[in-house]
């Protein structure tokens, strides 16, 4: 599924790393030799849930997206991870083209200022 979801959102060029628990992709995070733009995560998660995982992403001041899908997201998960400041939440089973919709812009560049002259 998680190579599924990578390809969908970065394409065959894309560089995709996938992780089987929060704490393996925590360890794959701070061993990366580049900053990963985007994280998708699951909520339910063996040894270290999505909420934990972006809590110590948050602890590391990780400057990329995050994004959860999750089958899993109550009341309560949805308000933790508003104030962990996630950029997207998407419940399962979710849309393909609204995920990759919102990939577009959570990974677009912003545009250089135009001043008329």
């Amino acid at each position: 599924m998680a190579q599924m979801v990578g390809l969908l959102l970065g394409g065959p060029g894309a560089k995709i790393t996938h992780a089987c628990d929060g704490w393996m992709a925590l360890m794959k995070i701070g061993a990366a030799k580049e900053p990963f733009h985007v994280i998708i995560t699951d909520h339910r998660m063996p040894r270290m849930n999505g909420l934990d995982l972006v809590r110590r992403l948050r602890v590391r001041r990780f400057t990329g997206k995050i994004i959860v899908l999750s089958a899993y997201l109550t009341k309560e998960t949805i308000q933790a991870y508003e104030e962990l400041q996630v950029d997207m939440m998407f419940a399962k089973p979710f849309d393909c083209e609204e995920l990759q919709l919102a990939m577009n812009l959570l990974t677009k560049e912003p545009s250089e200022s135009v001043t008329a002259h």
